[in-house]
This record gives C-alpha cells, sequence and structure tokens, in this order.
C-alpha cells in the first residue's frame, strides 16, 4: 500500500479538478448549476480519505483526540499521513468552493467578484473563504462607508494639515510593517523587528488626529498652529528613524553600539522633546481656553496632562542601569545604556504583543497609559458632554486614569510586573479607586461645582485657520 502512495497523491486532485473548472469558467451554464447544485461532487476525495483513514484509525485516533504539535507532526510527516491530509483538504476545499459558488449565485454577483474568490480558495481555501465573508459582509455597507470616507477626507482638508498628512504617514507605516513582519522575521532584543514601527506607527497615528482635534477647538492663531506643525515634524522624524533602524537589523532605543547608532538615538531623544513641549504648550493654552462645553473643557485638560506625564515616563527609560553603570565606570564597552524593563534585562519573557516584561518592572506601562489618555478622556468627554452631570463625571474619570500612571509608574519602578502586584501596589491602585468613588460620589450629590475661566473667548470668537 505504501507503494501506491505516490501514484494516490499526484492523481487525487484529478476527480475535483472537473467542478473548479466548471465553477472558474462556465459559472452560468445549466450544467454547472446542476452539477454544483449536488453536494456529492466531493465524493472522490471522500473516498480516497475514507480507504486511507479506516485502516489507520488504532494510529489516528489518539493523535486527534489529544492532538500534540509532534504528534501531528510525525503523522503529516509521512507519504500516507501527507496524502491523507491532502484528501482531506481537497474534499474541504472544494465545499468551501461550492458554497461559495452558490451563496454568490443567490446574491446576484457577477463572475468579476466570484471567478477571484474562487481561485484563492482553490489555492488557498482559509484565504479566499474569508476574503467572501468580508465581501459580502462589506458589500451593503459600502455606500456608508464611502460617505464616511468623504467625511474623513473633508475632515483632513479643513483640520491641521501637518497633523492630518502625519496621520496618514503613520498608518501607511503601520501596515507596512505588519506586512513586512510577515516575510521578515529577524528578531531585535527578542521582539520581531517590525514590531516597534508598528507599534509607534499606530500610537502616532492615534496622537495626531487627536491633538488635530484640540487644535480645532482652540483659538486659531499662528503659535499654536506652529506648535502642531512641529509635532508633526518630529513625529515624523521619530517614525523615519525608527524604521531605518529596523531595516538594519538594530534596536532603535538605547543603541550606543557604533557612533551611528548613538547619533540616531540621540537624534531620536531631542526630536521626543521638541514633541513633549509642543504637547505642553497646547495644554497651557488648553487651561486657559473655554471650550465648547465644560466636559469637553475637562475632557481635553486631563488627557493632555496625563499625555505629557506619559510622556515624561519617556525621559527616565535612558538612565543607565545599575549593570550598565558599573560597566561605564569600568571604561568598558556598553552598546546599550537605558532600558524598558526595570530589575531584568530588556528582552526576557513578556506579555503579546505589547512585550511589556512578566518578570520585572516595565515603564512602558504608565508611558502607555499616560499617552493614550490623550484619546481616552476627550471621547470620553465627548459622549458624556450632553449629560447633566457630564463634566463632574469626566473629571472623575480623568483623576482615576493619571493615579493609574502614577501607581504603574510606582509599580515598574520597584521592578514589578504590571500582573503581579505587591501589597503596597494594590493599596496604591485601591487608594486611586477611592479618590475616583470620592469624586463620584461628590459628581452625584450636586455638590460639586466646575467652572472654567470666564475670561477665556468662546469658540464663536476664533479667528481664521493661519495658512
Amino acid at each position: 500500500m505504501e507503494s501506491l502512495m505516490p501514484f494516490l497523491f499526484s492523481s487525487s486532485s484529478w476527480p475535483v479538478l472537473p467542478f473548479w473548472l466548471l465553477m472558474l469558467f462556465w459559472p452560468r451554464a445549466r450544467l454547472t448549476a446542476r452539477v454544483i447544485g449536488s453536494p456529492w461532487i466531493v465524493a472522490g476525495p471522500l473516498a480516497l480519505y475514507t480507504a486511507l483513514a479506516l485502516p489507520r484509525l488504532a494510529s489516528l485516533l489518539p493523535a486527534v483526540t489529544h492532538p500534540q504539535l509532534a504528534s501531528i507532526a510525525g503523522l503529516l510527516g509521512t507519504p500516507a499521513g501527507a496524502t491523507l491530509a491532502w484528501a482531506h483538504f481537497l474534499a474541504l476545499d472544494l465545499l468551501a468552493g461550492r458554497w461559495i459558488f452558490l451563496d454568490a449565485r443567490g446574491r446576484g454577483l457577477g463572475r468579476w467578484v466570484t471567478t477571484p474568490v474562487l481561485l484563492l480558495t482553490l489555492l488557498l481555501a482559509p484565504l479566499g473563504l474569508g476574503v467572501y465573508l468580508l465581501a459580502t459582509e462589506l458589500g451593503p455597507r459600502l455606500p456608508a462607508i464611502a460617505s464616511g470616507l468623504g467625511r474623513l477626507r473633508r475632515w483632513l482638508a479643513a483640520t491641521h494639515r501637518p497633523l492630518a498628512r502625519i496621520t496618514i504617514a503613520s498608518t501607511a507605516l503601520f501596515v507596512a510593517s505588519l506586512l513586512l513582519a510577515l516575510v521578515d522575521h529577524r528578531l531585535v532584543t527578542g521582539a520581531p523587528v517590525w514590531l516597534k514601527p508598528a507599534k509607534f506607527g499606530i500610537s502616532v497615528a492615534m496622537m495626531a488626529p487627536a491633538l488635530a482635534w484640540i487644535l480645532d477647538q482652540l483659538p486659531r492663531d499662528r503659535r499654536l498652529h506652529r506648535a502642531g506643525t512641529a509635532i508633526s515634524l518630529v513625529a515624523g522624524l521619530e517614525l523615519a528613524l525608527i524604521t531605518v533602524q529596523a531595516i538594519r537589523g538594530v534596536p532603535s532605543h538605547f543603541n550606543y553600539a557604533s557612533r551611528l547608532d548613538g547619533a540616531l538615538f540621540s537624534i531620536m531623544g531631542v526630536a521626543i522633546t521638541g514633541l513633549w513641549l509642543g504637547e505642553l504648550y497646547i495644554a497651557v493654552r488648553a487651561f486657559r481656553h473655554r471650550f465648547a462645553t465644560p466636559a469637553r473643557t475637562w475632557g481635553i485638560r486631563l488627557g493632555l496632562v496625563g499625555a505629557l506625564l506619559g510622556g515624561a515616563v519617556g525621559f527616565v527609560m535612558p538612565r543607565p542601569t545599575p549593570a550598565q553603570r558599573a560597566s561605564l565606570r569600568a571604561g568598558q564597552p556598553t552598546p546599550i545604556v537605558g532600558a524598558h524593563a526595570v530589575g531584568v534585562p530588556d528582552g526576557g519573557p513578556g506579555l503579546p504583543i505589547a512585550r511589556w516584561s512578566t518578570v520585572g518592572g516595565d515603564l512602558r506601562v504608565p508611558h502607555f497609559f499616560g499617552l493614550h489618555a490623550l484619546q481616552i478622556l476627550p471621547l470620553a468627554a465627548w459622549l458624556l458632554e450632553r449629560r447633566r452631570r457630564g463634566a463632574r463625571t469626566v473629571v472623575a474619570l480623568g483623576a482615576g486614569w493619571i493615579g493609574l500612571v502614577v501607581v504603574t509608574f510606582i509599580q515598574a519602578m520597584r521592578g514589578q510586573p504590571l500582573l503581579a502586584p505587591d501589597a503596597l501596589t494594590v493599596g496604591l491602585a485601591l487608594l486611586v479607586l477611592g479618590v475616583g468613588l470620592a469624586i463620584a460620589w461628590v459628581v452625584r450629590t450636586g455638590s460639586f461645582r466646575i467652572s472654567v475661566d470666564p475670561r477665556s473667548p468662546p469658540i464663536a470668537a476664533r479667528g481664521p485657520r493661519p495658512s
């Protein structure tokens, strides 16, 4: 029987090929409709699978009832196992193609949709099925999606243009990094080389439109416009340098392995300082301005405070660790100066995607929570601003969020993983929770009044945006 496996494998595709040809090249023929309408078109691979599986049930059942990578790999690594799996693929791929063909006919979809999807399903069935499901889900919503894209395009044209451009560029970097990660499997400090450009890309893609929206609420003068432009330029420079280091396959942060690496990291440090100072200026102006509603006022103000705190955490990361200080004092080569982790080396065990350390402290935790206060708190304000006590609720949420940044910073500096807090960290978290609940109670009783600076001009008094 084993000697027949090469023949069975090479000839197993022939029984399903005519049905694929009918669906691909003669989809409108009556014969195609009649033939594909029967589920028994998979009889060929089913028969082959049955003939191969029944004599091997004693070895197959343990492998499929308690699947382990080693046992499945061993099973598929034999000629009989590979032929068995191929018959499995042929049958189920054809059933998936049949369902797509019949469902598309029922929806009245043309060949320009079904033929490429069926061809993809023939080659890579899960991808073809996924593309078809996505297309049929999005199809009825295309007018609404087009309308939303139109509104987005108009907003990008009307808002702060440099921030709009860096939003588009950072989104493109995020998508490109994900695609490159599929083909480039290099690692840097234990993480995929394109993970850092992807994370920074999506972070800037969230930060820039939030700042553009805030600038739209503020008086439109040249100083604010220049602050937004400066933030856009230094963010773009930061992304470019991180991408260059990813292409080179070396760490982008804390890297002094060569003069070039040290110079690039120093430039990034200057750039991020400029970005932080730009946000500080916008925050000062926000605290002197009255926005459309009290909820929006406090959501923007506290969101900027959180972002400044999160950004300030970044200035702690380049400090040398004790081991690095000892190496520097001894005059030894020290290619890495600074770290995200506290108490453990960077690149150790970490949480999925974020890579936050699971064995030591990690300054990226408060850094993350702080930076994204810029989106969370203004969004909460936008959702709550029409409620009677919306502003007070936003203040309570903002106090809790900023408290979270402070608590996770203290936890990280004490060398504790995020998911393994000790009694002190839990106590601080409970204190923050208590402060938030106290503010919420004061809000509920109505004894807390939030006001804004009456000297600040209303939104209607803003002038035209500078060019």
